[in-house]
């Protein structure tokens, strides 16, 4: 992604200069959001991936409510290019309660700039709706409150650009969106929902080359090809407590739900994970297959 016509000549001259000297980098602004469809025409067919965001009163998807709703939709080829784009469309929602001062420092929104406000709940379904998956940076906390608010959409495939793209073997040292951002050269106006969803698209754009000479690709043909690939949850049922820190330190997480430890593999490396618990004197590993429909709940 090297288009910077909507930069200012004068300014990109004196920045190219500017980068010809080692102790400097630069970072250029997003364009503004635009669509681009082809020919202008319908949408068309194929692919469809839908990129949200959502900004809420707080952090719990059963207490707290969305304030903000952000969708755009990607049209993709069979290589997972992207073929035309629509949005992103956003909408303010009043939560018929006043915004913690905190929400109001993170979002930018006042109590007054949503009092009265109301998501085009319709329209949003329909977009999501033409869309085969969900793409959200830490998705699982924006799909807790899209599910809530509609019961509908429940089970749909998700992907997290934030946690299913191997950025640190790509050469990334963060993985929040502004820092990854900021390592290909861009920056954005952050948490707005909007501005968030085109900031993600256009970091989703860029290409790069595969570790170890493979391929070059967009961020999204990673994501896409992450999320449908099915992986194994390895389930370390009846685990003694005495070896919680050994599991830990193998990176399983613990499952408050069904009680015991869990680590997500892909499916080549279960057997040798089986086999790691036996010598380790854990009882026999159960696991099951999971989807972008269950990934991230």
């Amino acid at each position: 992604m090297i288009n910077t016509d909507h930069l200012s000549p004068d300014a990109e001259a004196l920045a190219k200069d500017l980068e010809r000297h080692e102790g400097y980098r630069v970072l250029r602004r997003v364009p503004k959001p635009y669509s681009s469809m082809p020919h202008q025409g319908p949408m068309p067919a194929g692919r469809c991936v839908a990129i949200l965001d959502v900004e809420t009163t707080g952090l719990s998807a059963e207490h707290d409510v969305i304030i903000e709703l952000a969708i755009m939709l990607c049209f993709l080829d069979g290589e997972g290019e992207v073929v035309g784009h629509l949005g992103p469309f956003s909408w303010l929602q009043d939560p018929s309660r006043e915004l913690d001062p905190k929400i109001s420092l993170v979002t930018g929104l006042r109590t007054q700039d949503v009092a009265g406000q109301k998501i085009n709940d319709a329209f949003a379904i329909g977009l999501l709706d033409r869309a085969s998956l969900i793409v959200a940076h830490n998705c699982r906390f924006d799909l807790g409150f899209i599910e809530r608010r509609y019961p509908s959409l429940a089970g749909r495939a998700w992907a997290c650009s934030c946690n299913e793209i191997d950025w640190l073997e790509l050469g990334y040292e963060g993985r929040s969106q502004s820092a990854l951002l900021a390592h290909v050269g861009w920056f954005s106006d952050a948490h707005r929902a909007a501005a968030d969803v085109w900031a993600l698209f256009w970091l989703l754009q860029h290409r790069q080359r595969d570790p170890g000479g493979g391929p070059t690709r967009t961020h999204l043909q990673r994501l896409i090809e992450a999320a449908d690939t099915p992986s194994v949850m390895v389930q370390a049922e009846r685990a003694p407590f005495s070896k919680k820190d050994m599991l830990k330190a193998r990176g399983y997480s613990w499952n408050p739900d069904d009680q015991f430890w869990q680590i997500e593999l892909p499916p080549e490396r279960v057997e040798h994970e089986q086999a790691w618990g036996y010598r380790s004197g854990l009882p026999a590993m159960t696991k099951r297959t999971i989807t972008a429909c269950q990934r991230h709940r």
